[in-house]
Parts: C-alpha cells; sequence; structure tokens
C-alpha cells in the first residue's frame, strides 16, 4: 500500500512539474506538425516535438541548466541544455545564439534569436524535451492553434 501511495505522489508531483512549463517564444502559438506531400506509412512525424510559431524571434529558456551542445548547420542552430535532473531541453531552428558549451542558464534567459519563416510570416522554432534518453511530450504554455 505505501508502495502504491508513494508512486502516486510521485507521478502527480512529475505531472505537476511538467504540465505547466512557459513557452520557449513570448506570445507563441503552435504550429500543427503534418506529414510531408511525399509521406510513407512507415515514417511517422515527431509527436514530442513542438514547433512554435512568434511575431517576436527571442527564444528563452524555460528550466535552468548547462548547455552540453551546440549544432550549427546550414542556416541555422539547435541547442541542448541539461538540467540538474539530467533532462534535456533541445531548442532548434535558432538563427543566432550568443551561448557557448557549458554556458550555465537561468530560467527565461534568452537563448537566441529563432528563424524567420517566410511561409508562416513569422518567426519559427522547434522544441522537444527528453527525459534522461527518451524524448516526451510536454505541456507548453503556447496558445493552441484555431
Amino acid at each position: 500500500m505505501k508502495i502504491r501511495i508513494l508512486f502516486i505522489l510521485i507521478l502527480s508531483v512529475n505531472c505537476l512539474i511538467f504540465s505547466q512549463l512557459p513557452c520557449p517564444l513570448k506570445s507563441g502559438t503552435f504550429i500543427l506538425l503534418k506529414p510531408k506531400p511525399n509521406f510513407r506509412p512507415y515514417e511517422h512525424p515527431d509527436e514530442t516535438r513542438d514547433r512554435i510559431s512568434a511575431e517576436n524571434s527571442q527564444v528563452i529558456s524555460i528550466s535552468n541548466g548547462k548547455v552540453v551542445k551546440i549544432i550549427k548547420s546550414d542556416s541555422d542552430y539547435s541547442l541542448i541544455l541539461k538540467n540538474d535532473m539530467e533532462n534535456f531541453f533541445i531548442y532548434s531552428n535558432l538563427s543566432k545564439t550568443e551561448l557557448k558549451v557549458n554556458d550555465t542558464i537561468e530560467k527565461d534567459q534568452l537563448l537566441g534569436l529563432a528563424n524567420y519563416d517566410e511561409y508562416y510570416a513569422s518567426y519559427i522554432m522547434d522544441f522537444q524535451f527528453w527525459k534522461k534518453d527518451q524524448s516526451i511530450k510536454v505541456d507548453l504554455k503556447c496558445i493552441k492553434p484555431d
């Protein structure tokens, strides 16, 4: 019986912590991820990744942590932050960042600027949360699309 109560308490604390995460873009709105036109039945869109749009390009951290990796592609950056609980926060599609690996990050700190997308006529960034080695869908306080 004690184990069940402990398990329920851990789950409820976990739900409270992760159900109230702020949006990484101010006044951000979710963009529904749709399969590509050449979608194949065995390919599934990653439902743990959130695509967010906003009129403001500033991407802010939703948690304290440390920069463990910065990935630079042709036109954008991806930041991987790790917090004290060994969880990872991945912010992708940034056009600019001044951060370096091993920088300590505070919650609500500016991480960089999101890329502007002509199709959506707004700034777009992608966000993903990993609990240790598994990606998990979290509830961000971003506006749901109509």
